[in-house]
């Protein structure tokens, strides 16, 4: 059962969000995050209560029986070792390269176990393609956006590259995400306080750890999860923490987009497969990533048996992740 502290720090956080999600509502989205940004007690305020609400009372409160502690942190961490030094880029690498040859661009050898492209394809070179999937990872290049703490920043496999609206010297670098410039290196501010821009295509791993249900419209969502493509290399892995609980299959449209293939073209013929429900409201556009609070109509009802399942929903959904079955 949630203390009267734990509750008053998530009424502070759900504050922040609906405040924002009006102003959306009433002045556009662009003004509503321009008024934001500018309210730095509340900002402030909003990291203290996420800290807390992370470090003492979701911590103590995440337990499962086949697991032992639960942690949404340690988690991200173990699935990283196990896909970037466990084999998993290689499996889903070899994976991604047998449908580049089914498609006809790509031969593969699987006596010597070499690889060649057609002439189409000579843009990508064998010296490339042999970088890109046998790369020995002593550390893997993390952002962390949205990080509040810098709660990976303890992992020493991890190079962490830790942001968020407000800094948190010298740890947490301030940067405003969606409005961050993407170009060919890393600029910080005179007082390296703050990201003024970030490389293109520099990070392993990208994690929004419950950072979309913070932007208030569709549009800011889907331009989040752009900036992320833009930002990691390839092979690379976009961790979205949701705290909406579905069953197993709900989100897997979603999920099956989070590692950045080698090749687009596999991405795009994997998308051009898939069927959608015509009235399923949540895949309704190409360039905008709904959440059922976007729509009006969509109630929740919190009572005790839901959050009962809440918890083993979400595990199930993280066991559907491209590498989950390693």
């Amino acid at each position: 059962m949630a203390t009267e502290e734990h509750k008053r720090l998530a009424n502070i956080v759900k504050q922040v969000h609906a405040v924002l999600r009006k102003e959306c509502e009433e002045y556009g989205a662009e003004t509503a995050w321009r008024r934001h940004l500018t309210r730095n007690d509340i900002l402030q305020k909003y990291v203290a209560s996420m800290k807390d609400l992370a470090t003492t009372h979701w911590k103590g409160n995440n337990t499962d029986s086949l697991s032992g502690t639960y942690c949404r942190i340690e988690w991200i961490k173990s699935q990283c070792k196990e896909y970037f030094f466990n084999g998993g880029k290689e499996k889903y690498s070899d994976r991604e390269f047998g449908i580049k040859a089914k498609m006809g661009e790509l031969s593969i050898d699987n006596t010597n176990k070499s690889t060649s492209l057609t002439s189409e394809q000579n843009c990508y070179t064998n010296k490339v393609l042999s970088n890109e999937t046998n790369e020995k990872f002593t550390k893997v290049s993390v952002l962390d956006v949205g990080s509040c703490y810098n709660p990976f920043e303890t992992e020493t496999t991890f190079d962490v590259t830790a942001i968020d609206l407000v800094a948190a010297p010298p740890t947490v670098l301030q940067c405003d995400f969606l409005n961050i410039n993407i170009g060919k290196e890393k600029i910080l501010s005179i007082d390296k306080t703050q990201i003024l821009q970030l490389p293109e295509e520099s990070f392993d791993v990208v994690v929004f750890s419950l950072l979309l249900e913070y932007m208030p419209c569709p549009e800011q969502r889907y331009l989040c999860c752009s900036k992320a493509y833009s930002l990691l290399k390839k092979n690379g892995i976009l961790f979205i923490i949701s705290p909406d609980s579905k069953h197993v299959g709900a989100n897997v449209k979603l999920i099956k987009s989070w590692r950045k293939c080698i090749y687009k073209e596999v991405a795009l013929r994997w998308a051009k497969m898939q069927t959608f429900v015509q009235d399923d409201v949540l895949y309704q556009s190409e360039n905008k990533i709904f959440i059922p609070q976007d729509f009006k109509t969509v109630e929740y009802k919190c009572n005790n048996e839901n959050k009962k399942h809440d918890m083993g929903d979400l595990l199930f959904t993280f066991n559907e992740l491209p590498f989950a079955e390693l």
